[in-house]
């Protein structure tokens, strides 16, 4: 019985996929109806926590955008590139970790990429190299950054479960991360022709279809920006260290009166929606403007996908704990690199972080997968440029006005495979050594 709900399960999942956005959640209410109404099986409740966690996250995030706290640090992200523009291709990935990092969202580089490839055109560097590796940069950053959907859902199924707090989980996560857009940044130094000799630049450049620009050493001017988008900044970036203090020093928290410290999954809660009612009262826009947000609009997206597949996925597990932990774990246990290529395979098929997290954790707890090998896993799910099937590495070769980021004859040989694949690498055997000596 197992098999057949397995290949129920997988089916329903590809179905939800090859269908897309919102649907892969809708196909969790069919899987929801077949396990229960079919199979008999025990009724699981959707991860609340990680949805509420989901929720508060995006509100702030949202609020942050709606005051104009993403403009600003564009401008940011922009005025450091240029300090170093000869190094755009280790900077440029970097910055957009970073960048991401601070603010829990991959949004941030759409606004990054025009900026890197003028600044690769004007310096003779191949558009390819910079843009290819902050682009998986970005996607990397969503599993490092505790502000992020995926990693607050990762941190509500760890903390319920009661194997790990969020503090060593970012102990992993964040190194890892960091260090494998460094990896994909050097990965691609030297990566194709160098630009003065590639033949589509030279063309583009021939027939006028792209004008090059006399570089006069530009400046960015920070000084434009409202005192509200410096203040949502500031505020969204308080709330968040504030949270990482707590978690830190437990003594911090308060004693509730039932005897209890207060948890870090509330803490998350409480200070994400008070850092957007902060922001709500200094900007001069209604709070509804939070809603129309694409940060907002992402992060609730994420939620809705939670729901549905989490809610199926639940149901499964709980159906098949006793076989799941009996057989299949002995295999895990034996093999557990075939979980971290399963986390990497589900992750190129669904291209969002959210949506493997709600498969391969709530399946990796129940296979009793230990804490080093589960995050050694859950960091690659960022790196899903396997096929170019994710919104942006399709939609960045737009960006490369020179016509060197490309998707290749055979489909898999795009400009974002090596980079994403040594970054893969790097993450997870960063993550699982950090985890081995941390947790």
């Amino acid at each position: 019985m197992f098999w057949i709900e397995l290949v129920i399960l997988l089916v329903l999942i590809a179905w939800g996929v090859r269908k897309g956005s919102v649907f892969l959640t809708l196909a969790g209410g069919f899987g929801a109806f077949i396990f229960t109404f079919l199979f008999k099986a025990p009724m699981s409740d959707p991860p609340m926590t990680v949805l509420r966690i989901i929720m508060c996250v995006v509100i702030a995030g949202g609020a942050m955008q709606a005051a104009g706290g993403i403009e600003y640090l564009v401008a940011l992200a922009e005025k450091i590139m240029r300090k170093y523009p000869k190094s755009i291709t280790i900077v440029a990935p970097l910055v957009s970790w970073v960048f991401v990092f601070c603010c829990g969202t991959g949004h941030i580089l759409w606004s990054l990429l025009p900026i890197i490839n003028e600044i690769a055109i004007e310096n003779g560097i191949r558009p390819e190299r910079p843009i290819a590796a902050s682009v998986v940069s970005s996607q990397n950053a969503v599993c490092g950054t505790p502000l992020a959907a995926a990693t607050a859902a990762l941190v509500g199924f760890l903390e319920a479960s009661g194997s790990v707090d969020m503090i060593k989980v970012l102990m992993v996560v964040i190194p890892a991360t960091l260090l494998g857009s460094l990896a994909s940044g050097i990965v691609m130094l030297k990566k194709g022709k160098e630009l003065a000799d590639d033949p589509e630049f030279q063309a583009r450049v021939a027939n006028g279809t792209l004008v090059l620009k006399e570089h006069k050493g530009a400046t960015v001017d920070t000084s434009k920006f409202s005192k509200q988008s410096k203040i949502s900044v500031v505020t969204f970036l308080v709330a968040m260290v504030v949270i990482v203090l707590l978690g830190v020093v437990k003594s911090l928290r308060p004693v509730l009166s039932n005897g209890n410290a207060l948890g870090m999954t509330d803490i998350i809660q409480i200070f994400m929606l008070m850092a957007a009612g902060v922001i709500c009262m200094v900007m001069d826009k209604k709070p509804d403007a939070i809603l129309d947000s694409p940060v907002f609009r992402s992060g609730v997206f994420a939620a809705v996908i939670t729901l549905g597949l989490c809610w199926m996925v639940n149901i499964f597990i709980g159906a098949q704990s006793s076989y799941l932990t009996e057989v299949v774990s002995q295999f895990t246990n034996k093999y557990p690199w075939v979980f971290i290529i399963a986390c990497y395979l589900v992750g190129n098929i669904t291209t969002s972080q959210g949506s493997t997290t709600a498969i391969v954790i709530p399946l990796g707890l129940a296979l009793g997968i230990s804490t080093p090998v589960l995050l050694a896993g859950w960091v690659v799910i960022g790196s899903h440029f396997l096929i170019p099937a994710a919104s942006e590495s399709l939609a960045a070769i737009a960006f490369d006005t020179a016509g060197t980021t490309k998707i290749g004859k055979f489909v898999f040989n795009t400009s974002y495979l090596l980079p994403s694949v040594v970054m893969a690498v790097v993450d997870s055997a960063v993550a699982f050594v950090l985890a081995s000596i941390i947790i």
